[in-house]
């Protein structure tokens, strides 16, 4: 019998089932990282009241795990191997467009769950997407070439990298939602847990992997 990995799954208003989903085949632009930490954002806590729009969903956009298998392909473009230890955003852009270009990849329209049903979005796709892997409340996270990566540096734990997750996400919605204006300002304001790590920053000397 096929490895099986389990996963909590959103298949409705407030409600969650256990489900076990077939290890994927790894491609040679793809891998699997193994979730060590996933964290529970405010728009987590607001989504999870909502309807599911395009099928049952693994929720979880905040996730730092390690590389467990990985095709030729995917370590070199990326430039990672097996056993590091990496943050994932919840962005799978398409690489070509002028956002992703600019890095703006909250622009892109294959990361846009809203308007493109085909979108891939770690938190917010389909599991009944292929690879079935798209959300961090998993053993597993299914990775394609273009997921969009950040080593972790040698020492730092797991739990302290997913805190600073949390500081991505924060920064990065408001700051390039105000870059994308005319007027060059950046919002403080966040739901939940958001709204959170920008006091931790703030109080803290801020990580240099960290964007």
């Amino acid at each position: 019998m096929a490895e099986q990995v389990l996963a909590a799954v959103r298949t409705g208003p407030g409600t969650t089932e256990l489900r076990e989903y077939p290890m994927p085949d790894v491609p040679d632009d793809g891998a699997l990282m193994k979730v060590e930490v996933a964290g529970i954002c405010g728009t987590d806590v607001k989504m999870y009241a909502k309807p599911v729009v395009a099928g049952p969903v693994i929720m979880g956009h905040e996730n730092v795990g390690v590389i467990a298998k990985a095709g030729r392909a995917f370590t070199e473009r990326q430039g990672l191997v097996e056993g590091d230890r990496v943050f994932l955003e919840h962005y799978v852009p398409c690489r070509r467009c002028e956002w992703c270009h600019a890095g703006e990849y909250r622009h892109c329209l294959a990361t846009d769950w809203r308007l493109n049903q085909d979108a891939r979005r770690y938190g917010y796709t389909s599991a009944e997407h292929p690879y079935h892997l798209w959300g961090g409340f998993a053993g597993y996270l299914y990775l394609p070439w273009n997921a969009v990566l950040h080593k972790v540096p040698d020492g730092l734990s797991a739990e302290l990298a997913g805190i600073v997750t949390r500081c991505r996400t924060a920064s990065s919605g408001p700051c390039s939602t105000a870059a994308s204006a005319t007027t060059p300002l950046c919002s403080s304001r966040a739901p939940g847990s958001r709204a959170w790590p920008r006091r931790w920053r703030a109080s803290r000397p801020a990580p240099r992997w960290s964007s």
